[in-house]
């Protein structure tokens, strides 16, 4: 059912903190999935308390109410930022579904971050497709990991009505069926090409269909409008190139395809909650 679900890798790095350091609460505009370096903290997930060590991991959903702060005098995580290509309705995929836990033990996931970190600082045109493989495995390995622990989670997703077939499409805000090939031939290319001023008549010649039909077909199948699609890769096109680097705001707006650098700013906070400005700076808290 759940071929075509992907997970989009967004930024990963390392931070240190002092034992005075505290994060404020916000909302989290992405996933995250934190690997404890050293020492000991506590976090606040939607007002849920969990003390963190050495060797565990963290997983904090999308939209969730986030603040933690150092119980020791050193304290260090990686943090991997992602995004995945659902919406589960009301509520959180992985940790709905899947039974991943807001806190499990993470030694044995160590090495993935370890490389999806190594490759993400190589200069490599091969580097994305490791990084895309190695957050599969963390991912799968976190999985499999929740059903050893939980083995009544697993009990209730064969007994649960909730969690039918049927069910889970109506949750999933996708098509899950095969791709048509025409619209797999405009997915392929509006994802090497974001910067591309696009149209619903030139998406449909570029599939060979009439412009409604087009329409039609593509929202039956991806969960969402071309240009609402179009719009939803030139942003989070844009959220990867401000955390991967210094350019100005304006010329990643102008990267992506946006004319008007302060039209992507609004566009941009009312997709991440944040402007630019902020949540580049966010990352570096």
């Amino acid at each position: 059912m759940f071929d075509n679900i992907r997970f989009n890798f967004l930024y990963i790095d390392t931070y240190s903190f002092g034992k005075n350091w505290v994060y404020p609460e916000s909302i989290v505009p992405y996933n995250m999935l934190r690997y404890i370096e050293f020492g000991s903290g506590t976090f606040f997930i939607d007002d849920e308390e969990f003390v963190v060590s050495k060797s565990q991991i963290v997983y904090i959903p999308k939209g969730s109410k986030l603040s933690c702060y150092t119980t020791s005098d050193n304290f260090s995580f990686t943090s991997i930022r992602f995004t995945n290509s659902v919406y589960f309705e009301g509520g959180d995929f992985l940790k709905d579904y899947y039974g991943i836990s807001n806190v499990m033990e993470g030694i044995d996931e160590k090495v993935y971050f370890e490389k999806i970190y190594h490759y993400i600082k190589e200069e490599d045109p091969a580097r994305m497709f490791f990084v895309r493989g190695y957050m599969e495995l963390l991912i799968g390995s976190l999985i499999k990991k929740s059903n050893i622990m939980h083995p009544e989670h697993a009990l209730k997703l064969m007994k649960s009505e909730e969690y039918t077939s049927e069910n889970l499409v109506n949750r999933i805000k996708k098509a899950t069926a095969k791709i048509d090939g025409r619209i797999q031939v405009v997915l392929d290319y509006v994802i090497l090409h974001p910067s591309e001023e696009y149209t619903p008549q030139s998406l449909a010649n570029m599939a060979g269909l009439s412009k409604q039909r087009f329409s039609a077909l593509f929202k039956e199948q991806v969960g969402k409008s071309p240009m609402v699609y179009i719009k939803d890769l030139k942003l989070t096109t844009a959220a990867r190139k401000l955390l991967v680097n210094n350019a100005p705001i304006s010329d990643i707006a102008y990267g992506v395809g946006y004319k008007d650098p302060n039209y992507f700013i609004r566009e941009f906070k009312v997709a991440f909650g944040y402007t630019p400005r902020q949540y580049r700076l966010a990352a570096k808290e």
